[in-house]
């Protein structure tokens, strides 16, 4: 199987007494569905805003798709995080004023890439499949929690970037619901994606490649 990412002793402090994480080491290859799990306060999301390039590290060496991380430029990898990750937050991260459609779309604009027919057909059996194609003109606000979380998985399926990261994807979402999204991931791993989740929903753990305990800033494979 062919690495993505490529995690080597990461240590991460901010206070530099205290190591967050203590020399964590993590292969992703493509193809892979692989869940991380721990307590609150484990440093789960601290690692995946460090594996999305929106957080630095202290020490340790990362690389991406062959390319070193300089934890020390993050401003410089705007457009290289663009390209290749996409992310599910917890709180979603959708702007409420406008439609769930106008949401998805608005990544492409700082892509560079072409808004056609056929990425609004991708769009449109993307919704379809996660039961929102009848409210895409509905403005976020108006949407429950669920329905919000489910965009949020819309909008990362659809960017196609090579590497999705989602922070407890599940949270607000019921047992159906879930399956729907884990069919999701599922099938993005299927077409060579590497798909990085943190969660606590045991539905998800049986399906994963990988799964890995973030605990003590050590991270071990289960």
């Amino acid at each position: 199987m062919e690495p993505i990412i490529t995690v080597e002793k990461i240590r991460k402090t901010y206070d530099g007494k205290r190591f967050v994480l203590d020399e964590v080491n993590l292969t992703v290859n493509r193809g892979e569905l692989v869940i991380i799990e721990g307590k609150s306060g484990a440093g789960k999301s601290t690692f995946l805003n460090i594996l999305g390039l929106l957080d630095t590290f202290t020490s340790g060496t990362y690389y991406i798709d062959g390319k070193a991380i300089n934890p020390q430029k993050l401003n410089q990898y705007s457009s290289f995080r663009s390209e290749k990750i996409g992310f599910i937050f917890q709180s979603y991260q959708l702007i409420e004023s406008i439609s769930i459609e106008d949401n998805l779309l608005i990544p492409f604009l700082y892509m560079n890439a072409k808004i056609d027919s056929k990425l609004i057909d991708r769009m449109n059996k993307i919704l379809k499949d996660i039961n929102l194609l009848e409210m895409k003109n509905k403005p976020i606000k108006l949407l429950s929690g669920g329905e919000k979380q489910r965009v949020a998985i819309a909008r990362a399926i659809l960017k196609d970037s090579d590497i999705i990261i989602a922070d407890e994807p599940t949270g607000n979402l019921d047992g159906e619901n879930s399956q729907i999204i884990l069919d999701a991931f599922l099938n993005l791993a299927r077409l060579n994606k590497a798909v990085i989740v943190v969660t606590h929903n045991p539905s998800l753990f049986s399906s994963a490649d990988k799964k890995f305990k973030l605990e003590g800033g050590k991270l071990c494979l289960c």
